[in-house]
């Protein structure tokens, strides 16, 4: 997010003079590049942030000149210069490398304008004032040389809209001594709940030189004091965080651990009942030979989005870390591993409205699963990768978002911003940078409020703790469905230690949701969002009730023995439970079910399939409005067209049993509309 300044000059040396160890140098000149920044940049790259450190050392790239191009030679991560892998560079990508001052920046422009590298110029000559918000003077820069990028017109139009718009007032609040330390901390990943906050720290000379650490909101809404997330983390590999799952379950992590298959992959770990699994790799074609990083899982369970530097994107294949378009950020796309109803998956680009021919970094798809943040150096911006935000058009495609729109100056700076994650309620989003005033070293987590015009639309977050009668913990799969559509459209799991869940449904729809376990049932519910489009937060505990398995009779003894007296109760017979159907729905005074009925009878169809030793009774209940005849006629029919669903869908008739029960048992009041709706409904017992 911060830039650093560059002073640098070139010294150019006869060609063998300083180079007698490279081969075929004759004829050529070499060229050193002194830079005498005094901070030095730890691209964290892989992770999708960065860090920086003080470095009172100069930094040295080297280049052969040879036939009007510079080859440059530049060292991996750890290593030495000699023998180090060369890049070639043309000129007008060498020139743009170098040129630091105005008047550099203006003759280059004249020179290669209206070339992409040209437009990168023009962006740092309005550096300076971008990063003193002298907005109307940077405003005037795009103006100034507009008329040479008749191409980027609309671009240029579009970031001078952006400089010349009122502030919003943007605040920006450092997450303090909880989170931060004098060490560099980065690479920020909230839970969906906003309850756990994982990040990565360097650390010095302990493992990998980083560690990745989690902290926990405390109840007055400060950040307690964080810890080492711990085996089986914490290896002498290279590990950042990158995302975690809505229902916490699962973290991906990038790692370098052996066997990667490409410059380090993305890697995850599981929660389970004793604790977090091993780390396990994406296989193919997730991770491929070349660079992968920046995943994050979709609140409903079913993809997750990455980056890719993989040939095949849109534009020309450019490494990571090799010069391009004024930076080292190559050209990485965002892709989505999308998981099939069979288990199988398929690898999608999220396409040209999104992806440019240059760089787009660390999606975040916001729970409400429609709207994207991400960051692009390809997209009109301000300086470096900007941040974005796009909207999905079709629930059904990866492919289909709004033109992409920056998030504007007072989020985005003249450097490269990413890593951004935005909060459930849509209004803080988290990141790291480095250089602030108010930083404790290093880089820093920061929180930033979010513009009401660039927040996410609403959603409703449920959770609470599934158990059985007993109040014990269960770990279940937890599904929700669009009941106008029929199409269940998210799944999540419970907490394997404690049972505890949260799932997060968008606004705009009718909603049914279940936790489902082998060996019990229970109750679903129902939320219409239809006309509700503000944050709201509801706690529903989930009781899941076990199923008795059948009894199997013990074979004859081969002798006669003495039998103790037996009960007069049948074997296996259990205290029937009333489980209220929730997710049924009949026209009003009618026993007609409603087509939002179907994914709740569905669900006891499989049930009864399941559980073939067990039978239900169905009871029908009423209000108390109308008489007493009507009301229990009305409830019998409704029963029977419960067990009239069931039967034609192969349930045997043997096993249904019905009651109207009226008005006779209600469940509460009838002196609200709300109690007298709670009164409308069918119940099952569970016998055999």
């Amino acid at each position: 997010m911060v830039s650093k300044t560059e002073s640098a000059v070139w010294i150019i040396y006869p060609v063998c003079a300083l180079l007698l160890s490279i081969a075929g140098c004759s004829g050529g000149e070499y060229v050193r590049h002194v830079d005498r920044s005094v901070t030095t940049y730890l691209d964290h790259g892989d992770s999708g942030s960065r860090s920086y450190k003080d470095n009172s050392e100069s930094t040295v790239t080297r280049y052969i000149k040879k036939g009007g191009q510079l080859i440059r030679i530049t060292p991996e991560r750890g290593e030495v210069v000699a023998g180090a892998p060369m890049e070639v560079l043309e000129p007008i990508d060498a020139e743009l490398k170098d040129a630091v001052s105005v008047a550099e920046l203006d003759q280059y422009i004249a020179k290669y304008a209206p070339a992409p590298q040209a437009f990168v110029a023009l962006q740092r000559i309005a550096k300076g004032d971008i990063d003193n918000k002298n907005w109307e003077a940077a405003a005037g820069v795009f103006k100034k040389y507009r008329e040479l990028f008749p191409g980027n017109s609309r671009d240029i139009n579009d970031i001078i809209t952006i400089l010349e718009a009122p502030e919003d007032g943007v605040r920006v609040s450092n997450l303090g001594l909880g989170v931060n330390s004098a060490e560099g901390e980065y690479s920020p990943v909230l839970s969906s709940d906003g309850k756990k906050l994982y990040f990565a720290r360097d650390c010095g000379v302990c493992n990998g030189g980083e560690e990745i650490y989690v902290a926990t909101r405390t109840s007055d809404g400060r950040w307690g004091m964080a810890g080492r997330f711990g085996a089986p983390l914490s290896t002498k590999g290279h590990e950042v965080p990158l995302g975690v799952s809505s229902d916490g379950n699962r973290l991906a992590i990038y790692g370098n651990y052996p066997g990667a298959m490409g410059r380090g992959d993305i890697y995850f770990i599981q929660k389970t009942a004793d604790g977090w699994s091993e780390v396990e790799q994406y296989p193919a074609p997730v991770n491929t030979e070349h660079f992968e990083s920046n995943a994050m899982y979709t609140a409903d369970g079913k993809a997750m989005l990455f980056i890719s530097e993989r040939p095949g994107g849109i534009g020309e294949f450019h490494k990571k870390n090799s010069f391009y378009h004024g930076g080292y950020s190559g050209n990485t796309d965002i892709y989505v591993q999308v998981m099939n109803h069979d288990g199988t998956s398929e690898i999608v680009n999220l396409g040209p409205t999104i992806n440019t021919p240059y760089s787009e970094y660390s999606p975040f798809l916001h729970p409400d699963g429609k709207t994207l943040y991400f960051s692009s150096d390809g997209h009109p911006g301000i300086g470096g990768l900007d941040v974005f935000k796009s909207t999905r058009l079709n629930d059904h495609s990866w492919t289909e978002w709004s033109a992409p729109v920056n998030l504007g100056k007072e989020i985005n700076t003249t450097g490269n911003d990413w890593g951004y994650q935005v909060s459930t309620p849509g209004d803080l989003a988290y990141f790291a940078i480095s250089g602030r005033n108010d930083g404790l070293g290093g880089s820093d987590i920061y929180a930033i409020g979010m513009p009401v015009k660039v927040q996410p639309t609403s959603v409703i977050t449920v959770s609470g703790t599934v158990t059985d009668p007993d109040g014990d913990g269960l770990e279940a799969d937890i599904r929700w469905s669009n009941l106008e559509t029929q199409e269940e459209i998210g799944y999540a799991s419970s907490d394997p230690l404690n049972g505890e869940y949260v799932i997060h449904l968008p606004s705009g729809g009718h909603y049914g949701y279940y936790a489902e376990k082998d060996g019990y049932i229970g109750e679903s519910e129902n939320y219409n969002l239809k006309d509700d489009f503000v944050y709201k937060e509801y706690i529903l505990d989930i009781v899941l009730y076990p199923v008795p398995k059948p009894v199997v009779a013990e074979p004859e003894p081969a002798e006669a023995v003495e039998m103790p007296e037996l009960s007069d109760q049948p074997v296996g017979e259990f205290v029937p439970v009333p489980i209220r159907m929730n997710n049924i729905f009949f026209e009003f005074n009618k026993a007609d079910l409603h087509q939002e009925s179907n994914m709740e009878l569905d669900r006891w169809v499989r049930f009864l399939n399941d559980n073939q030793m067990v039978k239900l009774e169905i009871y029908g209940h009423t209000d108390n409005v109308g008489s007493d005849n009507f009301n229990l006629k009305l409830s019998e029919r409704r029963a029977r067209a419960v067990a009239g669903y069931l039967v034609g869908n192969n349930i045997a008739a043997d096993r249904l049993s019905i009651f109207g029960m009226g008005e006779s048992s209600p469940a509460t009041t009838n002196d609200t509309d709300d109690g007298r709706q709670q009164n409308r409904r069918v119940e099952v017992k569970l016998v055999y």
